[in-house]
Formats: C-alpha cells, sequence, structure tokens
C-alpha cells in the first residue's frame, strides 16, 4: 500500500484596513479591504461629495 503524503494548503490572508477583520479572498487580500468595508467606504466618500456618482454605480 502506498503512502499518501498531503502537502500542506498555503493561503495568503490580511487583515482589513478599515476594520482589521481577516481578508481570506484574494481580490480583497490585494486590495486590503473587504468588500462590506469597501462599499461603506464608497457610500462616505460620495455623502462627503469626494467621489461623484457614474452610470454604472447608479445601475448597481
Amino acid at each position: 500500500m502506498a503512502a499518501t503524503v498531503e502537502q500542506p494548503t498555503v493561503r495568503r490572508v490580511a487583515h482589513c484596513r478599515r476594520c482589521a477583520g481577516w481578508l481570506i479572498s484574494a481580490g480583497s487580500v490585494n486590495a486590503g479591504i473587504g468588500p462590506t468595508c469597501a462599499a461603506r467606504e464608497r457610500a462616505e466618500q460620495r455623502a462627503a461629495g469626494v467621489v461623484s456618482l457614474t452610470l454604472f454605480d447608479v445601475a448597481a
């Protein structure tokens, strides 16, 4: 009987820059912020007048 050698799974993880929660998905790790915090950050920027809305923002 052949012995199987299991390799450990390695994942990149990071902390969200806004809430310090764990980020697991590759996109969130690369961005440095989770999807919920990113949406809240965009809403706060819009409320402050920093970011203007585009057609794609309105449709979503």
